[in-house]
């Protein structure tokens, strides 16, 4: 999983498409196991989206980088176990993450659910 914040990614986005194009420079964050869920009703209607991963590298300074990485908004691309690569987020709808520390032994849990215009897209560089 990886993130790019809004402010360092340059956006291409023809919306009613399934790809994106973006150009920037992703954060790579490690998961532990990760879980996607996006609900596609009717055209025309929000998209319900929910991501929540974990990660067990509980270090301060790895839960200090997350924070400062997640306190802005961004895109989020996740990888699929069919290989696919996708962005959730847009550049006029982009996602925020929230962190949550819990267990022992503990472990970060980072998760969003949200409605959004568009779903998920196909990773295109440029």
């Amino acid at each position: 999983m990886s993130f790019l914040p809004l402010s360092d990614a340059e956006v291409r986005n023809l919306p009613g498409t399934d790809k994106l194009q973006v150009h920037g420079t992703w954060v790579n964050i490690d998961i532990s196991s990760g879980e996607w869920k996006e609900n596609r009703e009717e055209v025309g209607n929000p998209v319900e989206q929910e991501l929540k991963a974990t990660v067990t590298d509980t270090s301060s300074s790895m839960e200090s980088q997350l924070r400062t990485l997640f306190s802005v908004d961004g895109l989020l691309l996740i990888g699929l176990t069919n290989k696919e690569k996708i962005v959730i987020g847009t550049d006029e709808f982009p996602v925020h993450v929230s962190m949550e520390r819990s267990g022992d032994p503990a472990k970060l849990t980072l998760s969003f659910k949200r409605s959004s215009p568009e779903p998920a897209k196909v990773l295109e560089s440029f």
